[in-house]
Formats: structure tokens, sequence, C-alpha cells
């Protein structure tokens, strides 16, 4: 059985005493910390039989390990599944990644399926609780019968603890912005409920390294973006068509281009630019794991390490050769990449979430070299602006992209 450290084990029992009262605790841990472990040990403190860990799907079998190690018996799922698991009764339900059921004003998909279980207490984990806006504490405590019972919707608690603004979107229309809660009423209300460990008690002795690579690609490339940003389409009817009529369309349009593959409106993604990829082959030569955002990048980077390549977080850190290559949404969170010795952002991710949780995938305690975080940026492209902006843990949005667009033609006609 693993002996638990003691920064876990002070964790755990303040946890149980939070559930064994209120029913519901949040166990906010930054990466690499032993949230899971620390959630087994409250469950055996409990003295609960029936445990269900909901979570990533890629992290399934790192949970399962984990639950095996502390002697602790669990049902361990995924999201999607479940509605499979609908009418069914548990003593503890642990949500891990809980912020992923955080959205507003209306309810996730995930938080209607939660509700769909019966259990006595739900304990919920995450490193970045409200990544973007207090607001997703809401739904998120709502599982559970406190803090905010006396409330019964998001709208009524949004009275008391939210600044409603209004904001235009799209062509004009005004809608309400709920993203300002008062800090200081939700934080006082959620304080008796959350235990956090830290990388500090946790004894982490590195810190990441990031660098940025700056990538020529193809003229083509350089072209594509340029008519994208001028005219919002490429093509000619009955052909392959790139249209990108609105600026959102033109933001995700750019992101996809500016690493070399675009998704066209009857013909599906195009790969037309492997330099990336290439300078992936060339520069990174220890253990490297790549995060990418689109399909078809992930495609190209699978060609290009054909025999070498794995999504297993398994198997890359058990086999010294092997280069995993994902998918950053379902790998920035609860997956274990702390083998590598490089970090590869393969295109860099509108999401803040994704650059707060992607980079520490590859930290682990006792760790006495940085691991390195390496950014893949097109000369001359929108790239490095939403860097600036995700580096402040903020979303790179329609807004930015509209004040930035202005400059990024002609920078995208230098030297072509």
């Amino acid at each position: 059985m693993i002996q638990l450290r003691n920064y876990q084990t002070e964790a755990a029992h303040k946890l149980w005493s939070i559930l064994a009262t209120h029913r519901i605790a949040y166990l906010r841990g930054e990466v690499r910390t032993g949230k899971t472990l620390t959630a087994f040990e409250t469950a055996r403190l409990l003295e609960v039989s029936k445990v269900l860990v909901v979570t990533k799907k890629k992290a399934i079998a790192s949970i399962i390990k984990d639950a095996e190690a502390i002697g602790v018996e669990a049902t361990v799922t995924n999201y999607e599944q479940l509605p499979k698991l609908k009418g069914s009764t548990w003593d503890l339900i642990i949500v891990d990644e809980a912020h992923g059921v955080g959205a507003y004003p209306k309810p996730s998909k995930r938080f209607k399926d939660l509700r769909q279980l019966h259990y006595s207490m739900v304990l919920l984990m995450s490193g970045t609780p409200s990544p973007e806006s207090y607001s997703q504490l809401y739904h998120q405590f709502a599982l559970g019968p406190a803090p905010w019972s006396q409330y019964r919707n998001f709208y009524r608690w949004a009275e008391r603890y939210v600044r409603v603004k209004d904001k235009r979107v799209g062509t004009g229309t005004v809608v309400k912005d709920y993203s300002d809660a008062i800090e200081a009423l939700v934080l006082r209300d959620i304080e008796p409920l959350t235990v956090t460990i830290t990388q500090e008690q946790a004894g982490f002795q590195t810190t990441i390294v990031e660098q940025v690579h700056t990538v020529r690609m193809n003229v083509r490339t350089y072209r594509l973006a340029r008519r994208i940003m001028r005219d919002g389409v490429v093509g000619k009817p009955g052909r392959r068509v790139v249209l990108a009529d609105t600026a959102v369309k033109q933001m995700s349009k750019l992101h996809q281009i500016y690493s070399g593959t675009v998704i066209t409106e009857h013909h599906g993604p195009v790969t037309f630019d492997r330099s990336k990829a290439e300078y992936c082959v060339k520069n990174f030569t220890r253990k490297t794991a790549i995060l990418y955002k689109f399909k078809a990048e992930g495609d190209m980077l699978k060609a290009a390490f054909e025999g070498r390549w794995t999504d297993s977080p398994e198997v890359f850190n058990a086999t010294p050769e092997a280069v995993f290559i994902g998918q950053v949404q379902s790998s920035r969170e609860g997956v274990n990449l702390s083998t590598a010795d490089d970090l590869v952002f393969f295109s860099i991710d509108h999401a803040s979430l994704s650059y707060l949780q992607g980079r520490d995938r590859a930290s682990y305690l006792g760790r006495t070299t940085p691991p390195v975080v390496h950014w893949l940026f097109a000369e001359r492209s929108i790239e490095p602006r939403i860097y600036k902006m995700v580096k402040e843990k903020q979303d790179y949005t329609v807004s930015h992209y509209r004040h930035d667009r202005a400059g990024l033609p002609g920078q995208a006609d230098q030297d072509l």
C-alpha cells in the first residue's frame, strides 16, 4: 500500500471533516500534487463502500492505478459515459477537473448528467476551479447542498453575487454578461468548504521554462492568411473553398493556416505546409510530447514521427524512444506526461485554460531538471499575440482579434 505524504494526509483529514458536516467539499490542488490519492484517502477515512470517480477518458487508467495503490475500491468513468449510470446510487462521487461543470448562466450537459445520479456526498477536484470567472463556481457547488442551496438557479444567485452588465455580440445584439462575479463574496462562502494543496507544500523544486520558436512557413501559407483577412474567402464554387465571412471564422481559419492545415467547406481538411512538423523532427530529439489543436495537425505529426509516436500517456512514460502526440483539449487535464524533457505546443489554443493546464503536464514531484515548454509560432503570424494574452490568464477573443487585425495583412505580405 502506498505511503502518503504528510500534506496529503492532512488535506484528507480536513476534507473528511468538511464532507461529514456539509456533504460537499472542494480539493483545489496544483498539478502533480497528488489530488487523486488525497481524494481516495478521504474516501477511506469516510469508510464509504460505493465510490464513483468521474474524469476525462485519458485519465482513467492513471486513476485506477492510484485506487489500487492506496487500496480503495472505486468505479472510474468519464463524463461521456455518465448517462449510462443515470439513477445509480453512490456514497461518494469524486468529480475530477470539476471546472468542466462550471458553464454559466445555463447549466452544462455534464452538470445535468451528474444530477441524474443519487449520492450522499460529492468531492470536487481541480487545479483551476474558476480559470475565467468566479461565476464558474456556481454550478460546481450546486452539485451539493452548500453553500448556495437557497438560490434556485444561477440567475437568482447572480442577483446577489454578480455585477451583471450588457455587452454587444455578433452584429450588435445586446446580451447580459454574467462574468463579473464579486470575488470577495464568492470566496467568503466557499472558503470553509475548500482545501488547497500547492506544489510548494508538495516540495516541488523546479520551475517550468518556456521557449518560443519562430518557424518560417511556406509562401503559400502567408498568401492564404492574407486572403482570409482581406477577402474572407479562398477558392471558387465547386472547388475547394475556405470560407471565413465573420471575425470568429477568420480567427479559426488563421489558427489552422498558420500551422499548415485548413478545413475546407465541402472537401474537409487539407494539409499544405509541413514546415512546423519538419521543425519538430529536426529540433526535438530528447523525450518529447507534442500537443496539437486540429485533427489534421495530429495526422501530419503522426506521419512525421511514424513508428515512434503514441497517444497513450502510459506507453509514453514507459518507452524511452516514444514521442507523445495528443490533442491539447483532451491532454491538458489529468494526463501525466512527467517523463517528457520537452513539451511542445504545435499551435496555441485561444483558451487560457489550455495554456495554464497544458504547460504543467510535464511537472512531477522529485524532478531535478526543469521541464521545458516550447511554443511553435509561424513567422509574422497572429500566434505571438495570442500567446501574450493567454499568459495573462485571458482568453483570446473576437474583440482582441478585431483590435489586432489591422496590422496583420501587411505583416503577412512581407518578403513574399
